[in-house]
């Protein structure tokens, strides 16, 4: 038996023998089955986690890493590229239109008895993909990037450096671009760049009459069928393949152009490497003494940041954030709830300045969602379940086009969620995010129904996010969104200082929120059982994100009964149920929680596929949300209110500490970090006076900018009141606190 051999071996005797001795029931160690041995075996992290670098290709194409900049996306070594908001098809056909990869290239077959090794490395750092293969006397890397700054950008790099005394040198390539695209329309024409190959054309089908045919422009370097390297040479020598992809010629041309010119500058990469490290300067999280953890938030952030722009587009707008990444066709790279209530919270936090990137998506489509509301015969606006570029509903599956409407509810959330981060902030003024808050608060008002023999508001027929159960009556986490939605123009118009009509309020006041007083636990609908299975627990998702004020009996009762009776589950209600075992200080229970999502974490790439047993969508970025939100407000305890920001900050398990890095609040950039004992905050930029409230000694310390605070381990309170009537004891989730200064 080889030696490698005999090591994965012994880590699955150990693993099983584990297993058995801790029970099924034990996350992290069957995740130390799945994946510690390979991790490794063939993972070599930096001492940092930030590189993921492997000697093995991944035996399933699934599992190579995406690289995308929010315009343009590609899988290393696949025939495609995807562009933000290309589709084709005619409403619930809508898909992705696939753009064939004119650079992908692979290398291959060097001859027979040249001694080749390989590495294959992500460094999600820099947003950089690397290959390189090492003869004798020569070295070979390939390097893969979607360009930060110019995101038309898609480039390849092939470097050759020999030292003189290798024979001639064929490196024979691949070119990866597969036949001819069924949705696009693409064809040859006379380019006007220098250089570039030139192809255009159209989707072959629009969305809707109005919405038209979607022009395609390309620019490419043709790629060579072979390098060759005379005997004797030495140096190095690099070939730069650059593509463009644009709706709009003279923007894919420009693009080209800028590219080479950077090129022949010297810094072409640089620039983009620069733009991704102030990407991770204003906003990451680290975890301390365990790499593993590390490579896994790092890959979690990496892959949510690089499927959206930093910035506003003045030529095509971004549609938003899809479940499968914007390198994947999963879900046809359509737009769900996903995006508010899963991948927007870690970017609001971490990146307060790209929050109204995604806000931006639903402010687009608010004249397309009033028209799906009126077609379904409500006021307002009602979001689709799932958009594509127009915004109307594509949904390929009736079930959830005619009855999950909770995703109005979600972009209701995401909005408020923003609003207490933000503050008084420029956004919350524009004309676009009032009129989304009353259109959406209008369509509830409009969906519920009054019971005249009870006097409360109830919603009927829909599908829960729990969606194994539907169409039922008063869905526990339907008729709570909407609650919040209702309530959203006043909390609103107490900020800005506007008037919000008060029916919405009054509705409000009267929604019917399912309770079980007998068995003290929020039942998930109407009729509800506790031995009923359900998809995912969404019944918890009352005590976060929503943020129901309850006892911790009832907190408890909820997550007992709704983790007893879960299926299999999305990644992601796991990293709820952390959650919620966390504010209840049960950290042994949210400990086996956390670790059972990682179990759908594959490969050296830190790809997340949709199910634990590595099928549904690839690269799930929604479940890395959900992951990175167990971090953020599990073991950071992060809660926005009204009046605070309430924080609990524990290490993650098997870590020394975490570092929540460029924290974003109130115009602040916050620095908070933790070990078992010490708290650590840090104010490092100007924006509203803060105020840090303690739970222990109750002290009410002023947060002066790069003067770090360090606190005993406990629940902290950040204000920008400076006197706060805090409850006795803990104060932080779903405690409210009086203002009374």
């Amino acid at each position: 038996m080889y030696l490698g051999e005999a090591f994965m071996y012994f880590c699955y005797i150990i693993s099983v023998t584990l297993l058995k001795w801790l029970g099924t029931t034990n996350y992290a160690t069957q995740y130390f089955v799945n994946h510690g041995c390979t991790l490794q075996k063939n993972i070599d992290a930096d001492k940092d986690g930030w590189d993921l670098c492997t000697d093995t290709p991944p035996a399933d194409a699934k599992l190579w890493p995406s690289i995308s900049n929010g315009h343009v996306g590609t899988v290393v070594h696949s025939d495609s590229v995807y562009m933000n908001g290309l589709y084709n098809g005619n409403g619930t056909t809508s898909t992705r239109a696939r753009i064939p990869a004119f650079t992908s290239l692979d290398v291959i077959n060097f001859a027979p008895d040249e001694n080749v090794s390989t590495t294959y490395c992500l460094h999600m750092n820099s947003g950089i993909y690397e290959e390189i293969y090492r003869g004798d006397h020569w070295r070979v890397t390939v390097t893969m990037y979607a360009h930060r700054v110019f995101n038309r950008l898609l480039v390849t790099e092939l470097t050759v450096a020999t030292d003189g005394q290798q024979r001639t040198l064929t490196i024979p390539l691949k070119v990866n671009h597969g036949n001819q695209s069924s949705s696009v329309t693409l064809q040859d024409a006379t380019s006007d760049v220098a250089s570039a190959n030139y192809k255009y054309g159209t989707i072959l089908e629009a969305e809707t009459p109005e919405s038209g045919l979607t022009p395609v422009h390309v620019y490419y370097k043709t790629v060579p069928l072979d390098v060759t390297v005379d005997s004797g040479h030495s140096g190095t020598e690099t070939l730069v393949f650059l593509m463009s992809v644009s709706t709009n010629q003279a923007d894919a041309a420009f693009a080209f152009t800028k590219g080479r010119s950077l090129y022949l500058e010297g810094t072409l990469r640089s620039s983009h490497v620069t733009k991704w490290h102030e990407v991770w300067d204003t906003g990451r999280i680290d975890v301390i003494g365990n790499v593993t953890l590390a490579s896994s938030v790092y890959s979690a952030l990496y892959y949510i940041t690089s499927a959206m722009p930093l910035q506003e587009d003045t030529v095509w707008p971004f549609v938003g954030l899809s479940p499968a990444d914007l390198a994947h066709n999963g879900y046809n790279g359509h737009v769900f709830w996903d995006q508010d209530t899963w991948m927007y919270p870690p970017v609001l936090v971490l990146h307060g300045d790209l929050a109204p990137v995604l806000l931006n998506t639903r402010f687009r489509t608010l004249n397309a969602s009033r028209e799906f509301a009126r077609r379904t015969g409500h006021s307002g606006a009602q979001y689709a379940w799932e958009s594509a570029f127009t915004g109307l509903d594509v949904t390929p599956w009736p079930p959830a086009q005619d009855y999950e409407h909770h995703v109005t509810g979600d972009v209701a959330l995401a909005l408020r969620q923003y609003v207490m981060m933000a503050g008084d902030s420029p956004l919350l003024h524009d004309v676009h995010f009032r009129e989304t808050v009353f259109a959406i608060a209008e369509f509830w008002k409009s969906r519920s129904v009054l019971n005249r023999s009870t006097g409360m508001y109830e919603i009927h027929n829909v599908m829960p996010p729990d969606e194994w159960h539907y169409p039922v009556n008063n869905s526990v986490y339907t008729n709570y969104v909407a609650k919040m939605a209702l309530l959203l123009p006043h909390f609103l118009c107490d900020v800005i200082h506007c008037l919000a009509p008060p029916e919405f309020e009054q509705v409000a006041g009267k929604m019917y929120i399912p309770f079980d007083a007998d068995k003290n636990y929020h039942p998930e609908y109407d009729g509800y059982t506790k031995n009923v299975s359900v998809k995912q627990g969404d019944g918890i998702l009352l005590g976060f994100p929503l943020q129901l004020a309850m006892t911790s009996d009832v907190r408890r009762n909820d997550l007992e009964i709704y983790e007893n009776t879960t299926g299999a589950g999305p990644a992601m209600t796991w990293g709820m149920f952390a959650i919620g075992w966390l504010e209840l200080n049960q950290t042994d229970r949210a400990e086996g929680l956390f670790f059972r999502q990682l179990l759908n974490k594959y490969g050296a790439f830190n790809i997340w596929t949709e199910d634990a047993d590595g099928g549904g969508v690839t690269n799930f970025i929604t479940g890395q949300g959900g992951y990175l939100q167990s971090i953020i407000h599990g073991y950071g305890g992060v809660r926005p209110y009204a009046d605070r920001l309430a924080l609990h900050c524990r290490p993650v398990p098997g870590s020394t500490g975490i570092s929540i890095v460029g924290l974003d609040y109130l115009g602040n950039s916050l620095d908070i970090s933790c070990d078992d004992r010490i708290t650590k905050v840090v104010r490092t930029s100007h924006g509203r006076q803060l105020y840090l409230y303690t739970s222990l000694t109750r002290e009410i310390i002023p947060l002066r900018p790069g003067v770090p605070v360090d606190l005993p381990s406990q629940p902290l309170a950040i204000s920008s009141y400076q006197t706060l009537k805090l409850p006795i004891g803990q104060f932080g989730v779903n405690v409210p606190v009086e203002i009374v200064g």
